[in-house]
């Protein structure tokens, strides 16, 4: 039998529930509105249990619930969100850094888009 908790640094983690999160979370991430009992059914937990996961998620994540019956009502995870920490491809850095050069020249620079470009060239 698989241990569904364990102790660390005095803490009681519980891994059906991190698990049960990370798989909401995993949903959400399309960008797209979910109906909770939709999510349910993917994840295989009660409307309930999604419920208390999507507001506790949304302490951490900008989540929007939108109520409404049905095809009106639902959850998802905000799209500007979304491109957050996104990883990007060398070439997209590339033509990131190359834009900023072009938009330096054109307009000047009181060091915010110097800044900019120094931290596209650390990635």
């Amino acid at each position: 039998m698989i241990k569904q908790s364990y102790t660390k640094g005095g803490v009681r983690l519980d891994l059906r529930k991190s698990s049960i999160t990370a798989d909401i979370l995993n949903i959400l991430t399309d960008g797209k509105k979910h109906t909770m009992r939709e999510i349910a059914e993917i994840v295989e937990v009660s409307e309930k249990t999604v419920r208390r996961h999507v507001q506790s998620l949304s302490y951490r994540y900008p989540i929007e619930t939108f109520c409404g019956g049905i095809e009106r009502g639902g959850v998802k995870l905000d799209r500007n969100f979304l491109n957050i920490g996104k990883i990007r491809t060398n070439e997209e850095i590339e033509l990131i850094k190359q834009g900023l050069l072009l938009l330096k020249e054109k307009v000047g620079d009181n060091g915010d888009i110097e800044n900019l470009i120094k931290e596209f060239e650390r990635k």
